[in-house]
């Protein structure tokens, strides 16, 4: 049978209630009893009951984090795998559990959302930007909620954690500049997206005056960032280095330079966003 909280006060010599406000952590209690109570609960191998810790305090011990995902692929996403492998390392840290929900079944992400918030299954909520939207905003209310990235659209004094995509563009520029390159294309993503706009926007204001803004469209892909750095170095002005708005695309063109046999970065120079593995 398992260990219940009163038999760990009696193995630490303490009443029941003092195991539950240790517990709690809503009560100044000694160290040494602290300590005594957790050799306790260590001996007899006791586990709080989470459900009835959740119907005393009305939390849930957990955090959800939204995702968007059109498909599959997405979860595969390195970009997912690394920040929820981050969320969930603090969230564990802390006491907190993490729960997923794919906001791409339910449209905007409303339902999802609404969902996790009433059934009083998360205490707070991780969103990323594309659902951050009017209708969704209205259901959360003033439900603790941070968003992954930044939003076009948030309430005033909303919670958001990203880069500075604007300036971190713009340094990549002129670090191209500075080892020589001086007609740089920029190999873009889904200008859909706030963030692909905000790199695009700090692309194009550093490049020196008189220079031409080159910008490459490209589905996100390898093969389709293949096809838009071969076709711009067809030119009569080709580009002499690329600036990749991710790491598929940065590979992509390195296998369409090495292809057409240009010397990266001899020739050509290449430079990308982030920083997975694959880099």
């Amino acid at each position: 049978m398992a260990a219940t909280i009163h038999d760990v006060a009696k193995l630490a010599g303490v009443n029941p209630s003092t195991v539950s406000r240790v517990l709690s952590g809503k009560a100044s209690i000694s160290e040494e009893t602290k300590e005594k109570i957790y050799a306790a609960m260590q001996q007899l191998d006791y586990h709080m009951n989470s459900v009835a810790r959740s119907l005393a305090s009305g939390l849930s011990g957990a955090i959800g984090v939204v995702m968007d995902a059109q498909d599959a692929n997405a979860f595969s996403n390195e970009y997912f795998s690394r920040s929820l492998f981050a969320i969930e390392q603090v969230a564990q840290s802390m006491g907190y559990n993490v729960i997923i929900a794919n906001s791409a079944r339910h449209g905007a992400g409303a339902a999802s959302v609404e969902d996790l918030m009433l059934a009083r299954k998360v205490d707070g909520l991780i969103l990323p930007p594309s659902t951050v939207k009017p209708a969704l905003l209205k259901k959360v209310g003033d439900f603790p909620y941070a968003v992954l990235g930044q939003p076009d659209q948030a309430k005033q004094g909303a919670c958001w954690v990203d880069v500075n995509n604007e300036q971190g563009a713009a340094m990549a520029v002129e670090h191209l500049y500075q080892q020589g390159y001086t007609r740089i294309a920029y190999l873009a993503g889904d200008e859909n997206a706030g963030f692909v706009r905000r790199r695009l926007k700090g692309y194009k204001g550093a490049l020196k005056a008189g220079a031409e803004a080159q910008v490459l469209p490209a589905d996100g892909s390898a093969d389709g960032a293949t096809q838009a750095v071969l076709a711009s170095m067809c030119g009569p002005q080709p580009p002499d280095a690329f600036l990749c708005n991710d790491n598929l695309s940065a590979f992509g063109a390195l296998k369409a330079l090495k292809g057409a046999g240009y010397q990266v970065p001899k020739q050509i120079g290449v430079a990308v966003f982030d920083n997975y593995p694959l880099a």
